[in-house]
């Protein structure tokens, strides 16, 4: 039935549109996604009117300009209102109507508020990992119970203990190398430098008596990436779509990381390259799997 796709993408669009709330909300002090109630203008703070906040279909009528003071509006807003539509259509039509398909949609749901917020900001939320492991363990709890199967229950809490545990002792790891090599001074000399930049740059464009958002402290590995890693395993399970998860971002953040440095002088977060990473091995994780055991001839 045709319809049922589209009801798929409107709703992506209309979670999109509350992803991008909780986009720009959560990392700045002072703001919260139910305060204020309305969506407003990021530069002249005048509230949106419901006929300007429809997803996608207001930047184009608008043509990417508020309403009031015609300042611009991010291309970041419809981005994120699309690829949303879109990722849950392709979950649709991957996982169909079953309690997997609600699963996927969580998981994205959390996924993509990430990948733009750490991109941006350099932070992981942890509102959004506590939110995100609350309704994973919920929806994993409901499947575990539909298949009459605490084998898929303790997978996935297998995979959120091991996922965050293993990273979290690589960074300590990680930490106690550079320290003993004197690297770790020489990085946060350079770190605080970058940081004082960015700060100038986004006190520049703060909005009324809103505070810029928090920055935290940057160790070897930041520990947003663990907890996220964790929530990973919880929404995956451990093995190997966790392991897959770990080599792809690695990879990922790897090549891209190589590209950008020489492009530009800049700090790339490890989140964004898990956000995508994610979603890869759950679309296609299997796929995936079977060529690497084919390959390395394990199969």
């Amino acid at each position: 039935m045709i319809w049922i796709p589209i009801f798929i993408f409107i709703l992506g669009l209309a979670i999109g549109s509350f992803l991008n709330v909780c986009i720009y909300r959560i990392p700045r002090t002072g703001l919260s996604v139910h305060s204020p109630r309305r969506s407003f203008c990021t530069e002249c703070s005048q509230p949106i009117k419901f006929y300007d906040n429809i997803p996608l279909l207001s930047y184009l009528f608008l043509r990417g300009k508020c309403r009031y003071c015609q300042a611009k509006i991010p291309i970041s807003y419809p981005v994120v209102e699309f690829i949303t539509a879109v990722l849950f259509l392709a979950m649709y039509y991957h996982f169909g109507k079953t309690l997997y398909l609600l699963h996927a949609l969580i998981f994205v749901s959390i996924l993509i508020p990430i990948f733009v917020i750490d991109l941006q900001h350099h932070i992981i939320p942890n509102s959004l990992i506590i939110i995100g492991s609350i309704l994973g363990l919920v929806i994993i709890c409901v499947i575990s119970y539909q298949r009459s199967d605490i084998k898929y229950l303790l997978t996935r809490f297998a995979g959120f203990m091991i996922g965050g545990g293993v990273l979290w002792l690589v960074a300590i790891i990680a930490k106690e190398i550079l320290y003993r090599f004197k690297l770790m001074d020489r990085f946060l000399r350079k770190q605080k430098r970058a940081d004082k930049q960015k700060s100038e740059l986004q006190n520049s464009f703060e909005v009324g008596s809103r505070k810029p958002f928090r920055k935290p402290f940057i160790e070897a590995m930041g520990f947003g990436d663990i907890k996220m890693m964790a929530l990973n395993g919880l929404f995956l399970g451990l093995w190997p779509e966790l392991v897959m998860v770990i080599g792809l971002s690695s990879i990922l953040g790897a090549v891209i990381g190589l590209i950008v440095k020489k492009s530009m002088n800049s700090r790339i977060p490890y989140g964004p390259f898990i956000a995508v990473a994610a979603v890869v091995v759950l679309l296609w994780g299997d796929v995936l799997w079977a060529q690497y055991l084919q390959l390395a001839g394990w199969n």
